[in-house]
């Protein structure tokens, strides 16, 4: 019978140190975030997905659940929302009738974002109306700037037909929750608080 030397035996015995601490700080990483109402909706870019997310989370009745797409970062203090979800995706109409372009949007969810996190508010950004909010540099520019940010990445399966929003994910160490489209974001949401 061979034996086996004492520095290759050393050598496995590290690399499966060195492995498990890889595989439990992804894991850690990526844990999900728990969904908790109230909960405070708005978008960058003023396109109607923020108010897609409001409608499903109030029909599996995760209530309260507001809308605005106006909140800047003082009017998060004292609330008591407990979950702060920022949908990406520009509305060139949209951001016309606020009188806003896509740098000003970023800036007020990027301050939004911190000021969330401060509060110890769970942040979800997202990306929930498919590939027709992916479609020029304004779209692009709120969604490499904003959906890193949060705490968990949330798509529907139309925003990801190329695996971009897995990818990001994966880069970023965010956990992704991916619904089967708009009418399933609040079911899958409140499928992470069991």
């Amino acid at each position: 019978m061979k034996i086996i030397p004492k520095r290759f035996l050393y050598m496995t015995i590290l690399c499966l140190i060195a492995m498990f601490f890889a595989i439990a700080g992804a894991l850690i990483a990526a844990e999900m975030p728990t969904v908790e109402p109230p909960v405070i909706v708005t978008t960058c870019g003023q396109s109607p997905g923020a108010v897609m997310v409001k409608m499903s989370l109030m029909q599996s009745q995760i209530t309260p659940a507001e809308n605005k797409n106006t909140i800047i970062a003082s009017e998060l203090a004292g609330k008591g929302y407990k979950t702060l979800i920022v949908t990406t995706g520009t509305s060139g109409k949209g951001m016309g009738a606020a009188g806003t372009d896509v740098n000003k949007e970023i800036a007020r969810c990027k301050e939004l974002i911190e000021a969330a996190k401060a509060e110890g508010i769970v942040v979800i950004t997202a990306h929930v109306e498919g590939m027709a909010r992916r479609t020029d540099s304004a779209d692009q520019a709120s969604i490499d700037e904003i959906v890193p940010l949060g705490d968990a990445i949330l798509i529907v399966a139309g925003s990801n037909p190329d695996g971009y929003f897995t990818k990001l994910a994966q880069d970023n160490d965010k956990p992704l929750i991916e619904a089967k489209d708009a009418l399933s974001i609040g079911s899958s949401l409140k499928e992470l608080n069991k």
